[in-house]
């Protein structure tokens, strides 16, 4: 039978959290700079877009626009929840390396009194 416990290891949790946080981070950047050459692009022709005022170019830019307009809605808010769940790993990390130390802290304490307590009974058996 297999192990069904979950390990977590705090550091990697901590590690990984801030790495995605940056990717969010990056995306938003890269984003932005996608929506401003697009926007360089569109308005730098004049009232003819880019792809053409032709029928085919008026096809193409019924698709084009809702697409853009769809990705200008949609990129920011994805670019924030990735470096949302980044920074949710990270906390995620430090309470559990926190949890980690109480827990051990409480496990040295108990071990502590239990030795205290054996060495004690030990002591009274001596002197019997």
């Amino acid at each position: 039978m297999g192990d069904d416990t979950m390990r977590a290891d705090a550091s990697v949790l901590k590690g990984e959290g801030f790495h995605m946080f940056e990717v969010g981070q990056d995306f938003a950047i890269a984003a932005q700079a996608l929506f401003e050459g697009l926007n360089a692009i569109e308005k730098g022709s004049g009232k003819t877009p880019p792809w053409g005022d032709d029928e085919m170019g008026e096809y193409f830019g019924v698709v084009y626009e809702g697409l853009r307009d769809g990705m200008k809605d949609s990129m920011p808010s994805l670019a924030k929840r990735i470096a949302g769940m980044g920074m949710k790993f990270t906390a995620m990390g430090v309470r559990h390396e926190k949890h980690e130390q109480e827990e051990d802290a409480k496990y040295a304490a108990l071990r502590a009194q239990q030795d205290a307590d054996v060495g004690s009974k030990v002591d009274n058996l001596k002197s019997v």
